[in-house]
């Protein structure tokens, strides 16, 4: 499905590459149908505006959305688990279900990556590949309502995978939303440095901090890469 993968592309860190090849994405947005009418609009409108941007300006935005704080972060377990010890064997978890599809993780980001998740859900049938965004719908539907609550031009994004999950935006999630407390002030990221607890997974691995070689099991797996395939993204500040 090339919704899903555009829409994997447009919440990965910008680059070049998703610059030159905006109008691409527009059309195969539009000649899938999978978005119509004024969510289709909205989203060719921000690939549009990504298009059109200075680049850095773009990394600076993105950096400051989705990097500062733990509120926003696209890392799906961060939402679920936090920093508890399940998070690593959870992350160890989704890995082996990549495998078992045929695929390993061919980048720097953890299985729990939002867009990364995205592409893989993209090389699934309709029907299952909306039945996973379901499972992880409560999340998007958080992360939409923070992103309206910060009047972010990604709120476009992530609108369209609520609906796909079979939900819809809630003035209940973003009244509650509304009432926490922002944590990418100077005083909460010194907080959240100093208060960090290290955890550790069940074999005494820093559950964070799992990854999945991408030499493994060659013979049978497809890597699974960013649409920049000559070579790995380098990030901003903040991760």
């Amino acid at each position: 499905m090339a919704t899903l993968k555009i829409l994997a592309a447009l919440l990965h860190y910008p680059n070049e590459a998703l610059q030159k090849h905006a109008d691409e994405l527009t059309e195969a947005l539009r000649a899938e149908q999978l978005l119509t009418g004024e969510r289709c609009e909205a989203v060719a409108g921000f690939i549009a505006w990504l298009r059109d941007s200075d680049l850095l300006d773009l990394q600076a935005e993105y950096v400051e959305t989705f990097d500062r704080g733990r509120s926003r972060s696209l890392y799906l377990y961060e939402h679920v688990h936090g920093e508890s010890r399940e998070r690593g064997p959870a992350m160890v978890e989704l890995a082996q279900v990549y495998r078992a599809h045929g695929f390993e993780i061919a980048t720097v980001e953890l299985p729990d990556y939002l867009p990364f998740f995205l592409e893989f859900i993209a090389s699934l049938p309709l029907d299952e590949a909306l039945g996973w965004l379901e499972e992880i719908g409560h999340v998007l539907q958080v992360l939409h309502a923070r992103l309206i609550a910060r009047n972010s031009r990604f709120a476009v994004i992530m609108e369209p995978l609520v609906r796909l999950a079979g939900l819809a935006p809630e003035d209940a999630v973003q009244q509650q939303v509304a009432k926490e407390a922002p944590d990418d002030t100077p005083e909460a990221l010194d907080r959240a440095w100093v208060d960090a607890p290290v955890t550790f997974g069940q074999e005494g691995e820093c559950g964070t901090n799992q990854q999945v070689s991408a030499t493994q099991h060659q013979d049978t797996a497809q890597p699974l890469r960013w649409q920049d395939s000559g070579g790995v993204n380098q990030r901003g500040a903040g991760r």
